[in-house]
């Protein structure tokens, strides 16, 4: 794993994100484009949320042998896909009801660029972890399979990858 090149494209897509966010108002990031569909703002606040409370955890979980963890299970056929082709499918995926988590609508600009400043940072700690990392220890996806530590910060570079294509349905949606 060439982490010099994980980090650089992590951070890439995060600064892009934080870039991005000069393009609107905070009235712009929190207008749903319809009923039940997300917000700019609320798309920011689910990539927080899941990096902290779902990849970065698993990718600790890996990093400690924690329980929970394997060493004899690898990637069914969808995550070898994911990660051959480099990206997740631009597909529209809803979640399961039992780990669907509705973000909140945020407070401010700053609270979003605050988010994403700690999640570059988070995501550097743990690029800097994967040489001490089992690559054999590894933790359930729950579509891919089972992942180690530096998939899973993959996982979460590709994760806001994805997510840019429906920033870009909701700008053209609203003619921006």
């Amino acid at each position: 794993m060439d982490t010099a090149a994980l980090e650089h494209k992590t951070h890439r897509v995060i600064d892009e994100y934080i870039k991005r966010l000069d393009r609107y108002t905070y009235e712009q990031i929190t207008q749903q484009p319809a009923p039940g569909s997300w917000s700019i703002g609320q798309v920011y606040v689910h990539l927080w949320m899941s990096a902290k409370g779902f990849f970065f955890k698993k990718a600790d979980l890996c990093l400690t042998a924690g329980e929970g963890t394997v060493k004899d299970k690898g990637k069914n056929w969808k995550g070898l896909l994911v990660f051959t082709i480099g990206k997740m499918p631009t597909v529209r995926v809803r979640m399961p009801d039992q780990v669907a988590v509705e973000p909140r609508i945020p407070e401010s600009m700053d609270q979003l660029r605050s988010r994403l400043l700690e999640i570059r940072g988070l995501a550097t700690d743990y690029i800097h972890r994967i040489p001490q990392a089992d690559p054999a220890v590894r933790a359930r996806h729950p579509f891919l399979g089972y992942l180690n530590t530096a998939e899973w910060i993959s996982l979460c570079n590709m994760h806001f990858r994805h997510h840019e294509a429906q920033l870009r349905r909701i700008e053209k949606g609203f003619g921006w």
